[in-house]
Order: structure tokens, then sequence, then C-alpha cells
């Protein structure tokens, strides 16, 4: 098994800064500690490093979302974690957000107690932040269930809507960010109700010309797809109160609409998640974002263990290619020709040295004009187009 520590300040040295750039005013200190016998774990790419991080109550698993087959949507890992007996943590209340300013910005305490591996999930499956981080160990592979995640799926740009009616919006294909968020919110309590039950009749809050302005119906469950009523809810209405009417969230919708074409902005996508996730409580739940230009591998496989350990996925922002790999369901082609996209981890297989990463980004849309779901790659392969996209914007965990 794979041990670690995300430790806290007072550890002086074996320390990776990350700072969060381009809008992110808060700098973060990711402190990485070897384990007991100062040694590392190896997989078939890379070197698997330990870590430790909050838990949940030191002696069992939460109970999360159940899958509608009734397996359990929390990770199934190849051999059973063991946690490390620790002191019971004592919880303590998320600290408020700030008064939003010209940009947006992450809550430097809440980053600070996500980075430090006090952001855990409790019995209920809710996120609680605690005042000190206990330790557990990892299994080398866990994968979350996805026996109905894995069918969550985009709308075409062109077809024909869940009642038959014909319509082309090209807008959908920038719909990546409302699909992993979806995938993402459908592992937590609060949300998981609006995932798997949301329909309705959806339209952009802008319209921005000949087909890019379609009024269609989505159910949560159709032959061409899953929770395409929620992903277009989040793509085309979603607007958390707090962010109303601010700079980086003018217009309901996760999109971007004044892009072009639109996309989906990490700060939006962030509070989107948070929001979902808590019940429409708070922003600072528990995910943060990350910069590609400020985590390395060993960081990704950090972020990966812990939230899947927590039974939830990391969403990451990647180039579908760089010119040497590409993400499933995507051609190889040259880092100008691929497009940004939108995909989340979904497990992990040290001893392999894969991830498991679920695209919702099926026909009309990907490289391969197919249906999308989840597909094992190479972590180092993943990394490199985590790194390649163009935005830097990193992963959100």
């Amino acid at each position: 098994m794979i041990r670690g520590r995300l430790v806290g300040p007072s550890v002086a040295a074996g320390f990776v800064a990350v700072a969060l750039i381009g809008g992110l005013a808060t700098a973060l200190v990711l402190q990485l500690a070897a384990g007991p016998d100062g040694s590392s774990a190896a997989s078939s790419s890379t070197v698997a490093t330990r870590v430790t991080v909050a838990s949940d109550t030191p002696s069992n698993q939460p109970t999360f979302a159940t899958d509608t087959d009734g397996t359990s949507s929390s990770s199934t890992a190849s051999a059973q974690a063991t946690l490390v007996p620790t002191p019971q943590p004592t919880p303590k209340p998320t600290p408020p957000r700030p008064t939003p300013g010209a940009s947006w910005q992450q809550d430097s305490s809440f980053v600070a107690a996500k980075m430090g591996g006090r952001v855990a999930r409790d019995s209920s499956g809710g996120a609680v932040v605690l005042a000190q981080a206990p330790e557990l160990t990892f299994p080398p592979s866990a994968t979350l269930a996805t026996s109905w995640s894995g069918l969550i799926q985009e709308p075409p740009r062109t077809g024909t809507d869940d009642r038959g009616v014909a319509y082309t919006d090209y807008n959908y294909s920038g719909f990546c960010g409302a699909g992993a968020a979806a995938v993402t919110l459908y592992y937590w309590p609060a949300s998981h109700g609006a995932v798997t039950t949301r329909s309705g009749t959806f339209v952009e809050p802008v319209d921005l010309g000949a087909n890019r302005h379609a009024s269609t119906y989505w159910k949560a469950e159709g032959a061409g797809g899953y929770a395409r009523g929620m992903i277009l809810s989040l793509a085309e209405a979603e607007w958390p109160t707090p962010d109303r009417g601010l700079p980086w969230w003018p217009r309901p919708g996760l999109m971007n609409w004044s892009a072009s074409p639109p996309s989906t902005n990490v700060a939006n996508l962030t509070d989107a998640v948070n929001w979902e996730a808590s019940g429409g409580s708070r922003l600072d739940y528990f995910y943060v974002a990350v910069r590609a230009s400020e985590m390395d591998q060993t960081d990704l496989r950090i972020f990966v263990h812990t939230d899947i350990h927590y039974g939830v996925p990391v969403i990451v922002a990647a180039r579908t290619s760089n010119g040497t790999y590409a993400l499933p369901y995507w051609n190889v082609k040259s880092t100008s020709g691929a497009v940004n996209h939108f995909v989340t981890i979904v497990g992990y297989d040290d001893t392999a040295g894969t991830y498991s990463v679920m695209d919702t980004c099926g026909t009309t849309c990907n490289d391969k004009n197919a249906r999308a779901g989840v597909k094992t790659m190479s972590q180092a392969a993943l990394y490199a187009l985590i790194v390649a996209e163009s935005d830097n914007d990193g992963v959100i965990w």
C-alpha cells in the first residue's frame, strides 16, 4: 500500500510551493514528507508518493450515494486501505468567503486547509474541515463505481432531443465542463438526486445567432446518454447566488458566453461544483483549483489518491493531444490542432501506472465520433496533456 502525508507548516523541509496565478490571489504550500522507512513505491511509469490526508473518521468509511443498480458509488480498491490510528479530529467550520473583488479568488484559509489535508468527508458524505489531518494508507489501485455515472454523456451538437425534436446548436460542443461537473456531482449526496432525475427544456441565456440558441428537452436517462438534463442545467442555467452578476459570472450558466466560442472558466466550474455539492450553501466546500504550472506528477497523484479515497472524482483540464499522447477517444495530433477539454479521473492503478478517465464528450464531439465513457491511460501521458492545455487550468480537486 502507498502511504503518505500532506503535512502542515511545522515541517521545515521537503515542501513544494503551490501558487495559484491568473486571478487566484493565494500562495499555497504543499509539503511532502517521506514515509516511516524513507522509501517510495514505484509504478510502471512514475514513482508513487507517500501522502497522508485527512480521513472522515479514523475508524470507518462514510456511506456515499448508491448507483441505481445497488452498487456503491464510493471507491472500490484492489486492497483495503488501512487507517493509521490517530486521535479523533475536532471538526471546525469552513471559513467564510471573502468579500468579492474585481476578480475571482479562492479563500486562502480554505485552500490552506485543503492543501494541508484537513478537508474531508464525514459519515454522512458531506464535506468538513478538520482541526488536524489524521493519517491513512492508500491501496495501490482504487476506482469509483461508474455503472450509472459512466453513461453520462453530453448531447451532440446536432441531432434530436429527448422529445424527438431536431436541433443544431454548436455551443453544445463546449459543454465538457458541465459534463465533468455532472460526473463529479453524482458522487455527492446533496446533488446526486439532481444528476439522476433532472429533466426539462433548456435554452442559452443569450442569443448568439443561428445554430447557437436551441431550445431542447432532456431527461436524466435517455438512449443517447445519462444526466443530459443536469448537463444542460449546469451549462445554461447554473448561477450560484453569491456569484450572481459579479465580473466573472455576469449571466446564468457555466459557460462564458462572451468567449468565442463560448467555454467554461475554471473559476465558474470550481464554484459550481462546490455550490451544488454543498446543497447550495457554500462556495468553499471541498474543491480547490490548482494551476498546471504549479504542480508535478507527484502532486497530481496525491490529489487523485485523496479524492478517490473520499469517493469523488478529480476534474482535469487537458489538451486532447500534444503530438505524442492523446486522451481516450481523441486522435494524436499536434498541440495546435488539438483542443482544451475537461475530463474527470475516477480511478487509479499505481502498479500499472494508469488513471481511469471519464469523458462525457461523445458523438459529433470527440475525434472518434463515438460514445465516450471510462478508459484507462498512462499517468505520465495525462499529466503531459494537463501541462499542454493552453490556459494553464490544471485540476480541480
